[in-house]
């Protein structure tokens, strides 16, 4: 009786408990259905879909959900570790790519599977996984796979569950607050919160800023993460608004290829259902008219969006986009650069229901699903056309219905619906063409007369005042040794403007018969040298100068070879520095590049640091190599301060600095150089380029192009030549020298990177400031990093103070030390106005004073007259292991030596240590 009156009194609190977790498991139940649905929405670089895209070093492939109903995926590409691969006989919810691998969410155990390759994930079921762990989205990124797990219920019910396998993200998260939905970028995740329709991020974030500079005040429906950036629909107006690193690309930037803007945050002010993120460009499906529109940075060459077609669905790879066509054959169509070159399969553009469509979905009754009673939910078009008005909304069987108004129609597309819809409106339409229509005949015709005439009568012109010019086979030939040359060139039968005289004012031309006698035929005896793309022959002409000649290989990519040869020649005929390589003449016959140096008796410097012969390198004593340092330091400075535009080198490293008989140094190799912007904080936006270890991270990573990147190279070159290790020697368990070096400087433990070879002086506060320069120039960001004006001034008190002269008011050399080093005009902190604010702290930590210094650019008799000297073995083809990154690459030859693994430049591929993630 007791335990009756106990359930009678308490009757009311069991009711109100049970109706509690009943609405309670409702509101779950009814949250998961909606959280299914969007995921298939957020297509982001790596969101869940019905398609997904891997992009990477082994190719692009695409894959997408069969239209059967079956849920079967199939892949194509260029990528076998993931055709392969593809599971046969798994039905999955939704798929998401990275960088090598696929995953999708499996239906039977609503876990994620991974297939393809991947250093960072586990292909299968990824590990660890949670015991009993279900998903509802899973997102992937460039090397890392994140999951959101199903809604939580109970006291724990407004607590969301992410976990993340790969890269730097293997962890699992907790968050407060229900997530709607989350999207993966490069390096980083965002969520989307269901209840506030916030977002958040975690992760890295030095490459993007997506976390600080995430909008505190607006709402979103829907967001996908890109490369380096994230976009959002706001859920005020469906518009697009755009956040991250990516909006640093300068908005001042100016592309010759490119038109138009280039800022991932200059999204197009129109309503959108769906948005997708690249690597830096950013594309949406208009709610109007399910058309694509895209926006941001795309490279050279690059596919447009398609132009009045509908598209149910996109994703996003690193730099091109593909999209279901909204037609019955449901193929796939793709755009940017880089994707596969067919796709030969339809994919569905969504996933089957039974149920019936929610609010701003409909379905067309056209997909085939195989179950019965099953369908496709599509999204439903928002607004109408311009001319047009909505004539029924979109319900859940069909999509809304636009007309025309015919009381307002101005194009000619109106007036011909209309009259069908209106017999008056269709008389008078009749009316006004058959009025119009003879009008516009005779002014097309007249048109047409008038331009003809015009064009006529300017050739005659033309001809008529040409009528008594002729020209003579000897004003096309070459006028011989003298150095002056007609701009006008015969290359395969055709005559061009190849180059103007300001090029070649100082270059002479040769003919190809006067180099290989000189070099003896090209034979083997005579190479000194060779490259990737070049061999270097010694040479003696006719009135006994010794030169160094340049020949390119020749290869299929004649237009490669070409460019590089005309880079090279354009710049060193108009550059003019006592420590450049100085450039005697050239020869440019059929298919022949070649080049004409001084020749430089001591190699470079590279033999002399890593040499076998140990009497090579102590030949360098500390003041040599210290001096030599300066050298080139001066000439990169002159590169930068004062040519006009600077002029990036791209390539500093060792084998590229030459030594003459009085071991002077001279910086060569300028075909990958480039001229930068006038404005030298403006960044190019340009492929990597250039020598494994001396190769800028954030030039690498981002495509950030500026004079710093220059200065990292040299300040890698400034370790090289302390400690007499190679940039990157994988003998060491170290290999990278950067990253072996710099901690020990900082330690304040100098003696342990100093070269072991050479005895160290009695002081080494020289060598403590030139390694302390190094670590500057081996900053991460480009902006941390001193000016080349800088560098020089403190390797030039580093070097008095080695030399006996420990006083700082005196840090000018005598010009018999470092060659071009008198300073006769003053020089202010202030004096170059293209560097940068962040630059304002020097190198060392000098006093601001006034400094007698004359410009790079003086030279004096003992060095500029390349008719006196023994002059240069060129460039990096000294060294048979340099490896250079060209922009598309390039074959190989007769003359390449065997390219050295360790100097091979891979994919940006975090365990390879390649990334330098140091951050001084």
């Amino acid at each position: 009786m007791a335990i009756l009156r106990c359930l009678v009194r308490d009757s009311p609190i069991w009711v109100s408990k049970y109706l509690t977790w009943r609405a309670t498991f409702l509101a779950q139940t009814l949250m998961f259905l909606v959280l299914s649905d969007l995921g298939c929405l957020v297509l982001g670089l790596g969101s869940m879909s019905s398609i997904a895209i891997s992009y990477g070093e082994n190719g692009p492939v695409f894959c997408g959900l069969k239209p059967d109903g079956t849920h079967l995926v199939s892949c194509y590409g260029s990528n076998a570790a993931i055709i392969y691969a593809t599971p046969p006989h798994f039905a999955f919810t939704g798929l998401t790519a990275g960088n090598g691998f696929v995953c999708g969410l499996l239906i039977s155990s609503n876990q994620p599977y991974c297939w393809g390759s991947s250093g960072f994930i586990e292909m299968g079921v990824p590990q660890p996984m949670v015991n009993g762990s279900e998903y509802v989205e899973i997102s992937a990124g460039d090397h890392h796979l994140c999951g959101l797990r199903k809604p939580l219920t109970g006291r724990r019910r407004n607590t969301s569950l992410v976990d993340c396998w790969g890269y730097n993200m293997t962890a699992n998260h907790v968050f407060d607050g229900k997530i709607q939905s989350i999207s993966a970028g490069s390096e980083f995740n965002c969520g989307l919160f269901f209840q506030n329709k916030t977002v958040f991020c975690w992760g890295d974030e030095t490459s993007s800023r997506v976390i600080s500079l995430i909008p505190k005040d607006l709402t979103f429906q829907k967001i996908a993460a890109g490369g380096f950036h994230v976009c959002g629909i706001l859920d005020s107006n469906s518009q697009v608004f755009c956040w991250g690193r990516s909006l640093n690309l300068e908005e001042e930037i100016s592309l010759v290829q490119h038109s138009g803007q280039v800022n991932v945050d200059s999204a197009p002010n129109v309503p959108m259902i769906t948005v997708v993120g690249g690597k830096f460009d950013a594309c949406g499906i208009k709610s109007e008219n399910h058309g694509v529109v895209c926006w941001g940075y795309t490279v050279e060459r690059s596919t447009p969006p398609p132009n009045g077609v509908k598209v149910y669905a996109i994703a996003a790879g690193d730099y091109f986009t593909c999209g279901v066509l909204a037609e019955g054959s449901l193929l796939p169509v793709c755009w940017g650069a880089g994707f596969p070159s067919s796709l030969p399969m339809a994919v569905s553009p969504g996933l089957c229901k039974s149920d019936s469509c929610e609010v701003g979905f409909y379905n067309n009754g056209s997909s085939s699903c195989k179950s019965p009673g099953t369908h496709i939910c599509l999204p439903c078009t928002n607004g109408c056309p311009t001319e047009m008005y909505q004539k029924a909304k979109c319900t859940s069987t069909f999509d809304q219905l636009c007309e025309f108004n015919c009381s307002s129609c101005v194009s000619a597309e109106c007036y011909s619906n209309c009259s069908y819809a209106n017999t008056v409106s269709g008389s008078k339409n009749a009316k006004f063409w058959s009025l119009q229509l003879p009008v516009i005949v005779a002014e097309i015709a007249f048109a047409v007369f008038f331009i003809s005439v015009v064009s006529l009568t300017a050739i005659f012109y033309v001809r008529y005042k040409l009528r008594n010019c002729r020209c003579s086979d000897s004003d096309l030939k070459p006028k011989g040794k003298s150095g002056n040359v007609s701009s006008f060139q015969k290359d395969s039968g055709k005559i061009r403007p190849d180059l103007d005289d300001i090029k070649i004012r100082r270059a002479q031309m040769f003919t190809y018969e006067e180099l290989e006698g000189a070099t003896c035929g090209f034979k083997e005896e005579s190479q000194v040298g060779k490259g990737s793309f070049s061999c270097v022959f010694k040479g003696v002409l006719k009135d006994g100068t010794v030169v160094a000649v340049k020949r390119a290989i020749m290869s299929p990519d004649m237009k490669k070879n070409s460019k590089e040869f005309h880079t090279e020649l354009d710049l060193l005929s108009r550059l003019n520095h006592a420590h450049l390589l100085n450039l005697l003449g050239y020869c440019e016959e059929g298919g022949e590049r070649l080049l004409v140096y001084e020749y430089m008796a001591n190699g470079s410097l590279h033999q002399h640091l890593h040499g076998k012969n140990k009497a090579s390198k102590e030949q360098l004593d500390w003041v040599r190599r210290v001096t030599i340092a300066v050298q080139a330091a001066r000439g990169i400075e002159y590169l930068h301060g004062y040519a006009c535009p600077p002029v990036i080198h791209r390539d500093i490293k060792s084998s590229n600095i030459l030594i003459d008989e009085e071991h002077n140094a001279r910086v060569a190799d300028f075909g990958l150089s480039l001229l930068g912007p006038a404005n030298s904080s403006s960044p190019l936006a340009e492929l990597p380029a250039g020598t494994l270890g001396y190769l800028d991270p954030e030039y690498y990573r981002l495509h950030y192009l500026t004079t710093k990147s220059d200065v990292y190279s040299f300040g890698v070159l400034l370790l090289e030549i302390l400690s007499g290790r190679k940039a990157i020697d994988m003998q060491f368990e170290e290999g990278n020298i950067v990253e072996w070096a710099v901690p020990l400087i900082k330690a304040g433990d100098i003696q342990a990177i100093l070269d072991p070879v050479l005895k160290p002086p009695s002081d080494t506060e020289a060598l403590k400031r030139i390694a302390n320069v190094a670590c500057k120039c081996v900053r991460m960001r480009g902006k941390e990093r001193p000016s080349m004006d800088k560098v020089t001034t403190s390797l030039e008190r580093a070097l008095a103070l080695l030399m006996g002269s420990p006083s700082n008011d005196q840090p000018i050399l005598p010009t018999e030390v470092v060659l071009g080093s008198s300073r006769m005009h003053k020089k202010s902190s202030q004096r170059s106005s293209n560097r940068s604010a962040s630059e304002t702290e020097g190198v060392e930590n000098e006093d601001q004073r006034f400094e007698f210094r004359a410009p790079s650019w003086i030279t004096f008799p003992s060095v500029t007259s390349s008719q006196r000297r023994k002059s240069s073995v060129s460039e990096a083809d000294v060294d048979p292991k340099t490896v250079e990154l060209r922009n598309l690459g390039n074959g190989g030859s007769n003359c390449d030596g065997l390219r050295s693994l360790e100097e091979e430049i891979g994919p940006a591929s975090p365990q390879e240590n390649l990334f330098l993630q140091h951050n001084f």
